[in-house]
This record gives C-alpha cells, sequence and structure tokens, in this order.
C-alpha cells in the first residue's frame, strides 16, 4: 500500500489505485493521514471538510464519506486502514508507506549528515526525499485548515531543496547547479539563501560580475516588494565576493583544515568547565594549552568538541584534530601524526622531513602567524604531546586524556568528575525519553545512581532504553541492580564501560594493578593509604606512591582529608566493580583472603589500641583479638587522639568489611571485628554512628549468617550475646534475654568463662530494667565471681556498678555503696572516664535515695561534666535528669526545669524510650512538685504508657506511684488508692526498696 500526500491526495496498492472520489472524501482521507496511527476527532475532521461552517447534518455526513473511502479502499484491497473510536477516527497506516511521512525521515537522516559533515550522504537523502514530490502537497484541497498544512508543507519542500542544494555546494559542486539556481531565484525571488547560493556557484565558476548583478537585483526586489535591505548571510556573500575570499571555494582548492568531528547532539552541562576553556583558548597574543583530564566515559572528548566548536570562529585558519590512540596498544607517535599533519597542511610537500626534529620545525613554520585550533585526544603522556605543540602565539591546543598531564608547563587543567545529580538525570532524559524519565522519576534517579553518574554509562542506558520502547524504566533497574552483572548491562553497541576501564587497567605497572585489583573487592566507599598498604602488605610510603599513580591515570580519586588528617581516596562505582571483577579472575582465593584478612586485621588492631587508651565500660567477650595486625604507628597516633572522629569517618568502611569477611565466610575475622566494635563504636554509645543501632544489627545479622555457616559455636555465641546488648539498648528487654540466655548456654559449653561472665553481666542488666532484681542479682553475683581470674579492672567494675544499682533498689544501701565504691575505684584504675561517669550518676542516684539532695547534685554534677566532655549527647541527658531530680528534691524548682527539658528533647531525638519515660516521669513529678497537677497528669500517663510498652513493671510502679499523689491532690481519693495500691503490689512483687516504704497502714505517698 502507499498513501500519497506530496501531491494530489492518492492511495494505490501494488499498481491499483483506490477511487477516492471528490474533493470532501480526499480532505477527509488527507486529514487523517496527516495525523496517521492517532485519533483525529469528528469535529476536526467536519472542520477539515467543511471549514468553520458545517452543515447540521455533518455527523452524519460525515459517517457516510467513512463509510464511502472505506469501501473505496476495500475494492483496492485496502482493508482497515480507517480504524473507528469512540471520539473520532485514525489511520491505521505505517510510516514506511505514507509519503510524508517517509519524506520526514528522509529529511531528517539528511540533516544528521550535514551535522556530521557527510555531505555526499546528506545530498543524496535529500534528493531521495526530493523525489517524492508530484505537485504541490495537498493538491486539489484548498478548504479548511488543510490550505495552511499544505502551505507548510509547500514551503519545506523549497526548505529541503535549499539543504540539497548547500550540500551539493560543501562537495565543490557549483556550475552544474547553475541553470537550476536561477530557476528557483525566478521563481522564489525574496529567498536569500538560495540567491546566496547562485552567487557563490557563479563565484566558483569565475563569474564574479554576474554574481555581484545577482546581489544587486535581489536587494533591489526586496527594497521594492518588502521594503527591507538584504540580511546578514547575503550582504557577507556580497562582501566576500568582493574582496575574493578563499573561502568561498570548493575545499578542494583551499588549505582550510577543519577537521573537527561534531559534538554530540545531547551534550548537556559542564558550564564551568566551558567557561573556563573558552576564556582561555581565546586569550589574545597568546598560545593556550587545555588539557581536559579524567576517567575513562567521564565526557573528556564531548566536551573538548563542544568548546573547539564554539571556539572555531576564533580560528579562521581552520581546526586540527588528531587521535593520539593513548589507550590503545599502539599509541600514535610523534612522527607519524606529523607526517600526516604535514601533507594535510601543504598539499605541495610530496614527502615529509626524514627526522622528528625536521617535521616539527617544518610543522610549526607552517603553523606560524596563523590563527589554528589544534586538538589532540587521548593523548598518554607529555611526551606525546610536546613536539605537537606549535612554536609561536596565534594557535591553541586542546588536549584529552586520563592522565592529568601536569608536566606541560603553562596549561591550564580541567579535571572531569561525575555529573551533577540534576544534570545526569538530564542527560538520560534525552537520551531514553523526557516523557518517560518523568513518568518513573524515581527509577530514573536510581538507574542515574546506579550509573555512578558517568556520562558514558548514562548514555548507554538511556540508548538502551530507547531501542527498548517497551519496557519500563524499572526493569532496567532491576537488571542493573546486580551488582554482579552491572557492567554487563551498560553495554549497547560497540559502546561498553568495562572496555573503556579496562583500557586505563592495561596500561597499569603490576604493583598498580594489584592494588586495584584489591581495593575493588574490599568495595569501601572511602578509605585511607593505609588500607592499600595491607592489602597489598607493603608500608604506607611506598601505598601512597601507588595510590598517587592511580589518581594520576584517573581510576582513583582523592576526597581530601579526613577528620583525623588522614587522606582519603575513593573507588568510582563502576571501576570498583571492574577492579572486583579482575580480583576474582586473576586473584585466587587464597591471595584475596589474606588481604581481606591483613585489612580488617588492621582495623582491629586499632580498634585494640583505642581500647587501651579509653577503656570501654562494656564487657569484651575476648580479652584479645588473634586475628588483630598491627598498623602503621603515624596511623595508630592519630586514631587514638580522636576515636569519636574516627569512627564516624570509617563507620561505612567498617561495616562493608564486616559484611565482606561473612560473604567470604572468613567467619572468624568477621566475628572479632564485629565483636571488638561491640564494645566501643556501638556499645555506650561514646562513639555514635550515624545509625548505631541499624550498624549493630547490620555486622551482627552477616557475621551470625557466617558463624553458623562454618560450625563456629564460639562465634555464634559471641553475637548473639552482642545481639542481646542491642535489644538492651533498644528498650526490648525481654528479647534481649532470650539472646543472651542462648549466648551463655553456647558460652558454658565451650567452657568460655569470660564470654559466661559477659553474658551474665548483660543478662543481669536486662532483668534490672525489668525490674526482676533477685535474678539480676544472681547473674551479676555470678559473673563477678567468673571475672575474679581476670586481670580486667574495667570489666569487673561494669559488674559492680550494675550490682550496685541493684542493691540500690532493692533498699540494701549498704551493699549498694560497697559496690559502686569499688566499681569507681575499679574503672579509675583501668583509666576508662566512661565508666567513671557511669558510676558516679549511679552515686547520684544513692544519695538522693538516702535524702542526701545536695550531695546528690554535686555526684551529679561531677558525672554531667565527665559526658559532656566527651560529647556523648544520651549520657548528658540522663546526667541532667539526675541532676534535675536532685535539685528538685531541694525544692529548686526553676533550676530544675531547663535541664528536664533540654533532656527530653535529646532523648525523643535519639528515640530512646526508656530514657523518655524516666525524664517525662521526672517531669510529671516537677508539675506535681509546683501544683500544676493536670500538666503533672499528663506526663505521667505518657511515661506510664511508655513504661507499659516496654514491660519495665518496676519503672511502672514508681510512676503509679507518683500518679497516686496526683490523683489524692485533685481530691481523687478512690483511685488514689487504687493507684497506690496496684503500684504497692507490684513492689511487693519485686522486692523492692519501695514495698517497706509504702506498706505502713494509710496512703503514705
Amino acid at each position: 500500500m502507499k498513501f500519497r500526500l506530496l501531491g494530489p491526495v492518492e492511495a494505490w496498492n501494488g499498481g491499483q489505485q483506490a477511487k477516492l472520489g471528490g474533493a470532501k472524501p480526499r480532505a477527509l482521507l488527507a486529514a487523517l493521514l496527516l495525523d496517521h496511527r492517532r485519533i483525529v476527532p469528528v469535529e476536526r475532521l467536519m472542520e477539515a471538510i467543511w471549514g468553520e461552517s458545517p452543515p447540521t447534518t455533518a455527523r452524519a455526513v460525515l459517517q457516510t464519506y467513512i463509510a464511502s473511502l472505506r469501501r473505496s479502499l476495500e475494492s483496492a484491497g485496502m482493508t482497515g486502514v480507517i480504524v473507528s473510536h469512540p471520539v473520532g477516527y485514525l489511520a491505521e497506516v505505517p510510516a514506511d508507506e505514507l509519503d510524508l511521512r517517509v519524506f520526514e525521515r528522509l529529511v531528517g537522516e539528511g540533516r544528521q549528515a550535514v551535522r556530521d559533515r557527510r555531505h555526499e550522504e546528506a545530498r543524496e537523502s535529500l534528493r531521495a526525499a526530493l523525489a517524492l514530490w508530484r505537485g504541490p502537497a495537498l493538491g486539489g484541497i484548498t478548504d479548511s485548515f488543510l490550505r495552511a498544512e499544505a502551505m507548510r508543507l509547500d514551503e519545506l519542500r523549497v526548505t529541503v531543496i535549499e539543504e540539497r542544494i548547500a550540500a551539493e555546494l560543501a562537495l565543490g559542486q557549483g556550475e552544474r547547479l547553475l541553470d537550476e539556481l536561477a530557476e528557483l531565484v525566478a521563481l522564489h525571488p525574496a529567498r536569500e539563501r538560495l540567491r546566496r547560493d547562485l552567487m557563490v556557484a557563479l563565484y566558483r565558476a569565475d563569474r564574479q560580475a554576474d554574481a555581484l548583478a545577482v546581489y544587486r537585483e535581489g536587494r533591489q526586489v526586496l527594497i521594492d516588494e518588502l521594503g527591507i535591505e538584504p540580511g546578514p548571510e547575503l550582504r557577507e556573500a556580497h562582501e566576500a565576493i568582493l574582496r575574493s575570499d578563499p573561502a568561498l571555494l570548493p575545499p578542494a582548492r583551499r588549505r582550510r583544515l577543519r577537521q573537527l568531528p561534531p559534538p554530540p547532539a545531547d551534550f548537556i552541562g559542564r558550564e564551568e568547565e566551558i567557561a573556563t576553556l573558552r576564556a582561555t583558548l581565546t586569550l589574545p597574543e597568546a598560545m593556550p594549552i587545555c588539557v581536559i583530564s579524567g576517567a575513562g566515559g567521564m565526557g573528556k572528548s564531548a566536551l573538548a568538541l563542544r568548546v573547539a566548536h564554539e571556539v572555531a570562529e576564533h580560528f579562521p585558519d581552520g581546526q586540527l584534530h588528531v587521535e593520539l590512540r593513548g589507550t590503545s596498544d599502539a599509541p600514535a607517535g610523534a612522527e607519524e601524526v606529523l607526517g600526516r599533519l604535514l601533507r594535510e597542511l601543504d598539499p605541495d610537500l610530496s614527502r615529509p622531513p626524514a627526522t622528528l626534529e625536521e617535521r616539527v620545525g617544518r610543522y610549526r613554520t607552517l603553523l606560524a602567524n596563523r590563527r589554528k585550533l589544534v586538538v589532540l585526544e587521548d593523548a598518554s603522556a607529555e611526551a606525546q604531546v610536546r613536539p605537537l605543540l606549535p612554536g609561536a602565539p596565534g594557535c591553541a591546543v586542546l588536549v584529552t586524556s586520563r592522565n592529568r598531564l601536569v608536566g606541560l608547563a603553562g596549561a591550564t587543567f580541567v579535571e572531569l568528575g561525575v555529573l551533577p545529580s540534576g544534570t545526569a538525570i538530564d542527560l538520560f532524559a534525552r537520551i531514553a525519553g523526557e516523557h518517560r524519565v518523568a513518568a518513573e522519576h524515581d527509577a530514573a534517579s536510581a538507574i542515574v545512581k546506579l550509573c555512578g553518574r558517568l556520562p558514558l554509562a548514562i548514555r548507554i542506558a538511556g540508548a538502551r532504553l530507547a531501542s527498548r520502547r517497551q519496557w519500563p524504566l524499572a526493569r532496567l533497574l532491576d537488571r542493573l541492580a546486580d551488582e554482579r552483572r552491572r557492567l554487563d548491562e551498560l553495554t549497547v553497541g560497540d559502546q561498553q564501560v568495562r572496555a573503556g576501564i579496562s583500557l586505563s587497567y592495561a596500561l597499569l605497572p603490576p604493583e598498580a594493578r594489584t592494588a586495584l585489583r584489591r581495593l575493588g573487592l574490599m568495595g569501601l566507599p572511602s578509605f585511607p593509604a593505609w588500607v592499600a598498604a595491607a592489602a597489598l602488605e607493603t608500608d604506607l610510603d611506598e601505598a601512597e606512591r601507588i595510590l598517587e599513580h592511580l589518581v594520576d591515570v584517573s581510576l582513583v580519586d582523592v576526597e581530601g582529608d579526613d577528620p583525623i588528617g588522614q587522606l582519603r581516596y575513593r573507588l568510582h562505582d563502576l571501576i570498583r566493580l571492574f577492579a572486583r571483577e579482575r580480583a576474582l579472575a586473576e586473584d585466587d582465593t587464597t591471595a584475596r583472603a589474606a588481604a581481606v584478612s591483613r585489612v580488617l586485621g588492621g582495623w582491629i588492631w586499632l580498634v585494640e589500641r583505642i581500647n587501651e587508651s579509653t577503656p570501654p565500660y562494656l564487657i569484651s567477650v575476648s580479652a584479645s583479638y588473634r586475628l588483630a595486625r598491627p598498623v602503621d604507628d603515624r596511623v595508630a597516633r592519630s586514631v587514638v587522639a580522636d576515636p569519636h572522629a574516627w569512627f564516624r569517618c570509617e563507620q561505612e568502611a567498617l561495616i562493608a568489611g564486616v559484611e565482606l569477611a561473612a560473604g567470604m565466610n572468613l567467619d572468624e575475622l568477621a566475628v572479632e571485628l564485629t565483636a571488638a566494635l561491640s564494645c566501643t563504636a556501638f556499645g555506650g554509645h561514646q562513639y555514635v554512628f550515624d545509625d548505631p543501632f541499624a550498624s549493630w544489627h547490620r555486622t551482627h545479622e552477616a557475621a551470625l549468617s557466617a558463624a553458623r555457616r562454618m560450625d563456629n559455636a564460639l562465634g555464634e555465641a559471641t553475637l548473639l550475646a552482642g545481639l542481646g546488648q542491642l535489644h538492651y539498648e533498644r528498650d526490648s528487654f525481654a528479647e534481649s534475654r532470650a539472646h543472651l540466655s542462648q549466648a551463655l548456654s553456647m558460652f558454658r559449653a565451650a567452657k568460655d568463662t569470660r564470654g559466661e561472665a559477659a553474658a551474665l553481666a548483660s543478662l543481669g542488666a536486662a532483668c534490672r530494667e525489668q525490674g526482676y532484681l533477685p535474678e539480676a542479682l544472681h547473674f551479676l553475683d555470678r559473673a563477678r565471681e567468673l571475672l575474679a581470674d581476670f586481670d580486667d579492672a574495667s570489666a569487673l567494675g561494669h559488674v559492680r556498678r550494675l550490682a550496685g544499682t541493684v542493691r540500690l533498689e532493692t533498699g540494701d544501701y549498704p551493699g549498694a555503696w560497697a559496690d559502686l565504691e569499688a566499681a569507681l575505684a575499679l574503672f579509675t584504675a583501668a583509666g576508662s572516664r566512661r565508666g567513671q561517669g557511669l558510676t558516679l550518676r549511679s552515686m547520684s542516684l544513692y544519695h538522693r535515695a538516702r535524702g542526701e539532695a545536695a550531695r546528690a547534685e554535686e555526684v551529679a554534677r561531677r558525672a554531667l561534666a565527665i559526658f559532656q566532655t566527651a560529647d556523648d549527647r544520651m549520657m548528658t541527658a540522663y546526667c541532667e535528669r539526675a541532676l534535675a531530680k536532685a535539685l528538685l528534691r531541694q525544692g529548686r524548682f526553676d533550676e530544675a526545669r531547663k535541664p528536664l527539658q533540654e533532656a527530653l528533647a535529646v532523648l525523643r531525638t535519639l528515640q530512646d524510650s526508656f530514657g523518655e519515660a524516666c525524664t517525662l516521669r521526672t517531669l510529671g513529678e516537677l508539675h506535681l512538685a509546683e501544683g500544676r497537677l493536670y500538666q503533672a497528669k499528663d506526663c505521667l500517663e505518657e511515661s506510664l504508657r511508655i513504661w507499659e510498652r516496654l514491660r519495665a513493671a518496676l519503672f511502672r510502679a514508681r510512676t503509679l506511684r507518683d500518679l497516686a499523689r496526683v490523683h489524692e491532690a485533685l481530691g481523687d481519693v478512690a483511685t488514689a488508692e487504687r493507684t497506690a495500691a496496684a503500684a504497692l503490689e507490684i513492689f511487693r512483687l519485686h522486692g523492692s526498696r519501695e514495698y517497706a516504704e509504702l506498706s505502713s497502714p494509710g496512703l503514705s505517698l
């Protein structure tokens, strides 16, 4: 089937033409074909047939025309062409069977060929497009909006004729176009582009006078008919003919080389880099050199070509473009390149000079007093570039390289990084389709992120989607999410992210390749030099040298100094995946495991050094870590000087390290690092991660899976104990006791006394919080007995402090004080400031329980100072609450209010439900003391709800006791008595000191 609009409206099936009828059915078919494969509303079709004044029977007549058209087409063997729809009709016609769509496709191909400087292909495409025309568009149809559409198409035809002639002129043709151009100018005397092309053709035919006459005639036509002077293109052509400008000659007759490839049509962003390069390259009276460096796929060539085209007008003597093949197996030598350039610059040169020095001299002579732009792509080193530099001002050089080329004196360096997120998404949308990205914006953002915002990867991902219109973006996202196949997915045609990185990798010296593989294997978000030293089993200075080489060749990025003064590096995500692939392919299992063990062993060793300088307050399951590996003393000193900052900086790397070891079934390594972190980075909050509980859970679950796979019972017990402590910190006391009980059984089965003591101590703490006081003392006293065999003052201090707080709850004041005094002495001997602070806070509670409010205040302030100095927000809040309660007992209500409000805000931010409930209860007490009974009731009831959720019975009873006082003050004696009785029963069941205080006759509140 063939449908024709570029001339009379016709429909053909092979050699048979459909009989379409009169003008109105033809107008109807034309309207449908102009919007083929799109629904045309009935109202639009009526307008196409009758214009703005359709008859009242228009809808019925339209249906008659539709039926008639269908019969006519079906009689010619064309069925299913016109399809009905509730709001209109559509023409179901393939694009290649409609002459208008074929015309548009050929014109598009021709225009692209023009942009790509493929003028011969452009000429053929445009000729083929024009050959489809058989007369005026929509011939015979003059009514309605179709007339305007026909005029638009006829105008487009003339424009394409102009473009075809321009392509032929670019090919050096001219004389054979003279008759056609003269006829076209006669038909369209006011079209300046046709007149300009006729002038150029006449000039090339050595008819300069005739060319000037054509200009004068055209100028008069424009003045007489339009009242305007000729436009800039026509005037510039006239002036160029007057001065016999060589630029008017065909390429074969001039030596102005314009070798720049076209810039990418979808180029976006890099505004700052473009501005820098433009400003430098166009400096007057200079010979600027600009170097664009960056990793493969970063868009160096795209940027260079974009800038080169933008500044081309500043270099009227032409632009040279040289591919130096710096990342290939056979980089172009300067002698080879100069030979080619000399032949192009001097066609009369029969043979280039023999030596490199002579070629350089001749090259620079030819460029002297000229303004040429030299673009050198993919340079490998400074030595490859220097012979190709012009020798005098006037010319400019633009170099791209994966290496920094810092040895090029006087050069301006532009180093490309990944695209900003917004620009990256815009680039992706230009390629994949704006509407698709708008419809699935979240998926598009995730795809761009998985591409690492690398321009080449984004282009490939976008091209894959552009070629798979039926794919939702989410499908490609799912495929890219799997790191093992991501590089496989980032391939389209001859473009591959993997291939680009591989070129750089192949050029590395052996030690740098090994370093890249092992850093990729580690998979760290960022790392200091000592990590590379451990992975390579070399010293720190050698590791820094290798890393700097990787930085110079754009395979490693520098992040800058971290808070403890270590320079940090990172791998782009896609380079990391490539490096990991190479590690799995080139390094055996033993070598990979050894590298991971050295790095994680270094972290364990550094945590040990932190524990030595600042002993943890929790009991470490292991007295020492056998897999620890020493790290350079310079690193250790900086870590120990500010462990808080180090943990914050290394948090993601530490988690990734545990997960990597677990994934490689290096279970003992994963267990040791996780256990080390439990006592420092996680437990105790003095080195708070961004999300300590999530980090704690991730590392423990990963290591626990590995321990279970490898039947490592002791490791499993260690991790279960850690998870028990995690649940304790999250106020999930029942879950904590379940994990700790399981760990305790496993430690006992393994005869691991220290692990058993650690589990018992944590069980004692969990029981204490839920008011199981006898059980808590049982566990803690047993832990104390076991720890007697270990020289660990901090661990013993931890147990004695916990036992002291439990004895305080039971009313055993002498026993409580003895434990707390012993704990303070032990923590002081161990040098644990945190342990001292915790013990002082507990002592403040003791003094308050004894009615020694002033002493309680003094000790609370000492504890508060310790935690404020350590920048420990949570324990600062707890100490502020203890201080406020001491002030409250002294009747200093105004002083108590601010620390309580601040503590409540912090504890809510940290999502510490236990501390929040304690603070709400104390605020309730303050309101009660000041007579604000309803505010007191609100605070206490909110505290009560939290205690019920935490199943902390003893603390619930204390809040009920306070609430009973509020009800009594409000005059609701019956409720007060019921509430007090409920509290008293809980105190009795748990054996707390409050039972004795409240069990006397009457309401002793």
